[in-house]
């Protein structure tokens, strides 16, 4: 009874599965589609990629009670070429067949777009910058996403066509909070990290004339690439820091020479920060290891500049507030006539022509101060 129905309809009639898949069709389908058109076959194959979202779009929302949606659409006939076919299709009530008939639509004068076409510009703009732009309805489902950042990104084009944004993305409280405010009215700005990449994301509500919101657009950029900038340089800014540590441990390389008895070779310009440094890692490590002398051997300084010397001689000072005892080894005229035009107290600073000498008065001193000591136990 339906197939006498079916191939008495003089339109092409289809009678599919919510999905697309034909379970039935007239004559008159076989004709206009062949093999496209047969049993078992999906609909969707035969339209047109450019107007696969928009159909499968309207087709996965066919009201429950059964209401036909109308379009136009371009579908593939069974001779290969394309032809717009303006269809009507209405879901059966409590079942899930959905019927579907298509005419022929009549073909619109082909107008060429200019250069400054609105359509033309958004096509440069999508097929040449790293973009991606969505056009959802106001139920949250997706019927334009192309640009050339879903490529590169190899998520591909119509990724999330005939989606529904809340649906697919319920899990992301980011982007699902963005787009349900979008489609309440308001425009939006987030950055967002999803399959993989980080999209800097813009959405505004589209309105009609009575500024009810009807949908919403949204424009993506793939921040990807930024952020591995980024990355890479912290990681040399990181690198740089540990550089840097390493340095300043080498500019301070103190070291035990003798029992309770340290040193400070230092080599090069020292300036006013590099003494600051000094003075912090000497006594702390006077302080850490009980040292009775502390050595600062200035051989290999060449020059050093009045705020320099006047921080020396400050570590003196503090060296001697820990109970142990400051001692200056080799140092140059060059940097002797600095401290002398300072004008500095000298008198109290223990000086020696170089390293070695210092270590011999240091182990000397040591060694009188243990005999004195021996000779006071026996006293007593």
């Amino acid at each position: 009874m339906l197939e006498s129905f079916l191939d008495a309809c003089p339109g092409i009639y289809f009678v599919a599965s919510p999905e697309g898949v034909i379970t039935k069709a007239n004559q008159e389908a076989a004709y206009a589609f062949g093999e496209h058109g047969a049993e078992g076959r999906s609909l969707l194959e035969a339209v047109h990629p450019e107007d696969r979202g928009d159909f499968q779009a309207l087709w996965s929302r066919l009201p429950e009670d059964g209401k036909a949606l109308r379009a136009v659409s371009r579908l593939r006939g069974a001779d290969g070429r394309d032809q717009a076919f303006s269809w009507s299709a209405r879901r059966v009530k409590e079942g899930s067949e959905i019927h579907a008939v298509l005419l022929p639509a009549a073909p619109a004068p082909a107008v060429q777009p200019s250069e400054k076409a609105p359509e033309r510009i958004l096509r440069m703009l999508l097929d040449n910058l790293e973009i991606a732009v969505s056009v959802v309805d106001r139920n949250g489902y997706c019927t334009l996403n192309e640009g050339k950042s879903l490529t590169t990104s190899g998520l591909g084009q119509n990724f999330n066509l005939g989606k529904c944004l809340l649906e697919a993305y319920a899990h992301d409280a980011v982007i699902l909070e963005n787009v349900e405010r979008a489609l309440r009215g308001e425009d939006r700005h987030y950055i967002v990290e999803a399959h993989g990449v980080l999209w800097e994301n813009w959405f505004s509500p589209v309105k009609d004339e009575n500024g009810e919101v009807i949908g919403a657009i949204g424009l993506s950029f793939d921040k990807s690439e930024s952020k591995r900038a980024m990355q890479e340089l912290q990681n040399r800014l990181n690198l740089i820091e540990r550089q840097q540590e390493v340095i300043r441990n080498l500019e301070t390389p103190i070291i035990e020479v003798w029992d309770r008895v340290v040193t400070l070779p230092m080599v090069g310009v020292v300036d006013s920060a590099r003494a600051a440094r000094v003075m912090d890692d000497l006594l702390t490590a006077v302080s850490r290891q009980s040292a009775r002398y502390a050595i600062l051997d200035l051989t290999g300084v060449e020059i050093v500049d009045t705020a320099t010397a006047a921080h020396i001689l400050s570590l003196i000072s503090a060296i001697r507030l820990l109970g142990a005892e400051g001692i200056i080894t080799g140092i140059r005229p060059t940097v002797a006539q600095t401290v002398v035009s300072l004008g500095l107290d000298l008198s109290r600073v223990i000086t020696c022509a170089n390293l070695r000498e210092g270590l011999r008065l240091c182990i000397r001193r040591m060694h009188a101060q243990a005999t004195a000591d021996a000779s006071v136990g026996t006293l007593v």
